[in-house]
């Protein structure tokens, strides 16, 4: 899991982006920024105005044994990943259905344009047909700001650093004309929660916060 459990409320952020975003969005799991990322575009967009970083947040987190994050996500690609990314994984899909129950969830899926688009680590479909996007950990900036470009209502970063909090937090960027993210709820949380347990095989499993 990440070392660091600082996450900076977006206000702060949106104050000196040039200095913090990247290493917010860059960092891997264990605090080192991922070589070959730029955030500099993406804070000039949001000093600029015509992008919005809001915080989300989910106030309750569910302890979740390791097998049991294999069940949530059986339907990925077989890939190595960490186990914090993994976990970040499952917290994405967690608020997105806290945020939409009947959203349709599609793991790894292109979420830009063009012949060589962008992947996703999670893309939303909403009833109205609007889609948005979740990434979890190191996440490009130029990433964020392509697929808000070309469409996505929303992309949602959950960095490695709110891993060690008891809630599970990120940030929402979008367009400044598009929707922000709803303020989220326990119960909403635990309603999805159980949606997501309802989808197993075996639901025996334990829904404790942590």
């Amino acid at each position: 899991m990440s070392e660091c459990t600082y996450l900076p409320r977006s206000a702060t952020i949106r104050m000196a982006p040039h200095e913090l975003l990247a290493n917010l969005l860059h960092a891997q799991g264990n605090g080192l920024p991922r070589a070959h990322k730029d955030a500099t575009l993406l804070a000039e967009a949001i000093c600029d105005g015509w992008i919005a970083i809001d915080d989300v947040e989910l106030p309750w987190r569910p302890m979740v044994a390791e097998g049991l994050v294999d069940e949530l996500l059986a339907d990925e690609p077989n890939c190595h990943e960490s186990e914090a990314h993994r976990r970040l994984k499952v917290d994405a899909r967690l608020i997105a259905l806290a945020t939409d129950a009947s959203a349709m969830l599609e793991p790894e899926a292109a979420a830009s344009q063009g012949r060589h688009p962008l992947r996703a680590d999670l893309l939303v479909w909403h009833a109205s047909g609007l889609s948005e996007t979740y990434e979890c950990g190191a996440t490009d900036g130029r990433s964020i700001l392509t697929q808000l470009m070309d469409g996505q209502v929303r992309v949602t970063v959950l960095p490695f650093s709110g891993l060690g909090l008891p809630t599970i937090r990120g940030y929402a960027f979008r367009l400044t004309e598009n929707p922000a993210m709803p303020a989220l709820t326990v119960e909403q949380g635990l309603r999805a929660w159980g949606q997501m347990l309802a989808s197993l095989p075996n639901i025996n499993a334990p829904t404790m916060r942590i």
